[in-house]
């Protein structure tokens, strides 16, 4: 008798024992990966670093208002934006932070490295995303859900360095001239990033893209001749529809 308690004993340890262990195994599958667009990456390249080192300088102007960016607002600074600038920027003290070409990853290793420092601007407006979903000029893409938590990153970033700014964030802007999967990452994106002024009260969506897209949802090709990049024209109607989201902030 003492026998048979004995193994019906060690049969039920060996259970507990092996229920232990099939969780402890469960528990170490479920281990989430790094998001690759949430990373800090640096771009190696000269022409980037002399970039990122003209936004610093300009650091010192104290802005009301920050452009934190890709090429989207890069190109703001081209010749024949002058009048954006006459008629909406200047007022604001603006500094452009855009950089051809950024990622979600290179935003956040600027931010990390001096991009908000020293300053304590009223309201930093966002437009990242785009480059994040382009497979013909890099080697990965982002999903919807990496790339709205690169988006969630940049966010946490300007909070933590700038409490007291107040930050409109911009739904990615539409791509190319007829339905695409970019396109299709891109609205995807939108729909996750407009839920975080619920998470965020210091955040503030704001979709434009009606603004390029004509009566058949196609991207209007004298606004963006590239389908990409708004030109002299389709800046100016972004900074009309942007107006009032980022004056009432200013004028707070």
């Amino acid at each position: 008798m003492k026998i048979i308690k004995m193994f019906r004993f060690n049969l039920i340890l060996l259970f507990a024992i092996t229920l232990v262990l099939t969780a402890c195994s469960t528990t170490k599958s479920v281990v989430t990966k790094p998001n690759p667009a949430a990373e800090s990456v640096q771009n190696d390249s000269e022409w980037w670093g002399d970039r990122h080192k003209t936004i610093l300088s300009r650091l010192d102007t104290d802005p009301e208002l920050v452009l934190v960016g890709n090429s989207i607002f890069h190109t703001l600074e081209n010749e024949d934006r002058d009048e954006v600038w006459s008629k909406y920027l200047n007022r604001y003290r603006t500094v452009d932070m855009g950089i051809s070409g950024d990622r979600t990853e290179n935003v956040i290793w600027r931010l990390q490295n001096g991009a908000l420092e020293g300053i304590s601007p009223k309201v930093a407006l966002v437009l990242i995303g785009t480059n994040n979903t382009d497979g013909n000029h890099y080697l990965n893409i982002s999903t919807p859900d990496e790339l709205s938590g690169g988006i969630w990153k940049i966010c946490e970033i300007i909070q933590d360095k700038l409490p007291h700014t107040e930050i409109v964030l911009m739904g990615i802007l539409p791509y190319g001239y007829k339905p695409n999967h970019r396109d299709n990452i891109n609205k995807a994106t939108n729909k996750i990033i407009a839920t975080f002024p619920k998470k965020n009260s210091k955040i503030h969506y704001v979709d434009i893209s009606s603004v390029y897209l004509d009566e058949n949802e196609k991207v209007k090709k004298e606004l963006m001749p590239d389908y990409l990049h708004p030109n002299a024209k389709g800046h100016l109607l972004m900074f009309e529809a942007l107006e009032g989201h980022i004056t009432k902030f200013i004028d707070k």
